[in-house]
């Protein structure tokens, strides 16, 4: 499902809040389209990778990403010589402190550029798995957080895909954020997207970690 035509603004970061986002989209209107889509797709969109590079990096079957224009992001990185929150508990979502926090336009990280300009002290980290392309990682929590290629392709904005699990909770429960589309299909591992085609098959489904109860 497409996202809204509407302005939507989104907020993610990574598991232990030294990274942080925000993602500012305007109106349809004024979104760009997508060069190779016939005029039929604007960006930002929503997609799921099935390719070999992203199941590796990220350690999941599939990678689910909001590619954006990297202008319609601004990033707080925390310092490593500030006092960082602490670790929070597992599978529970931590206090909301973006208020209180110091914001940049994410081009200042992601120039147009293959090297990251991040602040030294910043917990960000960086890694390149193939020619023209960074993935950005917490170095303190581990959490991939980002994609993005440089050059990009003529036609293109400059381009920051985020990966969608380091959404807020509360923006991916709000029913806007859907994927709108597979890609690199071919490239997908057959059981995987039979999953997505065809259904999990009445795969039992328990409400926590204990295999005795049942939804």
């Amino acid at each position: 499902m497409p996202l809204p035509d509407t302005p939507l603004t989104i907020h993610g970061g990574c598991n232990c809040r030294a990274i942080r986002y925000e993602i500012n989209i305007p109106a349809l209107s004024v979104r760009p389209l997508h060069p190779f889509s016939h005029a039929s797709v604007h960006i930002p969109f929503i997609a799921i990778c099935h390719c070999n590079d992203c199941r590796r990096a990220t350690g999941a079957l599939t990678m689910a990403a909001i590619c954006n224009p990297t202008e319609f992001v601004r990033i707080s990185l925390l310092p490593r010589s500030s006092p960082l929150p602490p670790l929070g508990k597992t599978r529970v979502e931590p206090p909301n402190d973006d208020a209180e926090r110091e914001w940049i336009p994410a081009q200042e990280v992601f120039q147009p550029s293959d090297v990251l300009k991040a602040p030294l002290d910043s917990f960000i980290a960086s890694y390149k798995p193939s020619e023209g392309v960074t993935r950005t990682f917490c170095a303190r929590c581990g959490t991939n957080v980002t994609y993005s290629r440089y050059p990009m392709p003529e036609g293109w904005p400059e381009m920051l895909d985020i990966l969608m699990g380091t959404i807020d909770r509360e923006d991916l429960e709000n029913g806007q954020l859907r994927p709108e589309r597979h890609v690199w299909w071919d490239k997908g591992i057959d059981w995987v997207k039979k999953l997505f085609s065809e259904g999990d098959e009445g795969m039992p489904k328990h409400p926590l970690a204990r295999l005795t109860d049942t939804v």
